[in-house]
């Protein structure tokens, strides 16, 4: 008999401050920051919408990850795959929400990465040829840290595994 097919949600790490995006994009940045710059684009369309039960949450307050992983469980969600930002020379961005969730127990919902492996351009702004970070591969010894990075997240028993082998996404393949 086969397995039902389980829900497997994109999880965007934007939501907390970072010093990259405060130079990049302006102090205080966040995602909620382009969330409630939203405008309707036609009749009906309500915009922005305010957020509903955990408003304008900081990843990196208080036990935010704790009741998403409750929230989104209640409602059928299996997993969370967290966006991960490995940008290379063990540059990492966005990583604390990941590293926090591993560390805390309570947080019960199982989750996976997949790789962002993409620079960081200003392509928000019709811009994608200023890289603002750039993503390298690097060497073995690169690929290497960059495993031994994912390992304690791949040990732990919440990480998503698909016969018995653990899930990690790659975004663009072909950026390899």
């Amino acid at each position: 008999m086969q397995d039902k097919a389980k829900y497997i949600a994109f999880y965007l790490p934007q939501f907390h401050r970072i010093p990259e995006n405060d130079r990049w994009w302006g102090d205080g940045f966040t995602e909620w920051t382009n969330v409630k710059k939203a405008k309707p684009l036609f009749k009906g369309h309500r915009q922005p919408i305010i957020p509903g039960e955990l408003g304008y949450y900081d990843l990196l307050e208080g036990n935010i990850q704790e009741r998403q992983s409750e929230l989104a469980q209640a409602y059928g969600i299996y997993a969370f795959c967290y966006y991960h930002y490995w940008m290379g020379n063990g540059k990492m961005l966005l990583e604390k929400p990941a590293e926090r969730m591993l560390l805390n127990q309570n947080v019960k919902i199982p989750f996976c990465f997949c790789w962002a492996n993409e620079s960081w351009t200003r392509s928000w702004y019709g811009n994608s040829n200023e890289v603002l970070m750039p993503q390298n591969y690097g060497d073995k010894n690169e690929v290497r840290k960059h495993l031994e990075y994912l390992i304690p997240f791949f040990e732990d028993e919440r990480y998503v595994r698909f016969n018995n082998k653990v899930v990690f996404m790659i975004h663009s393949i072909k950026s390899m």
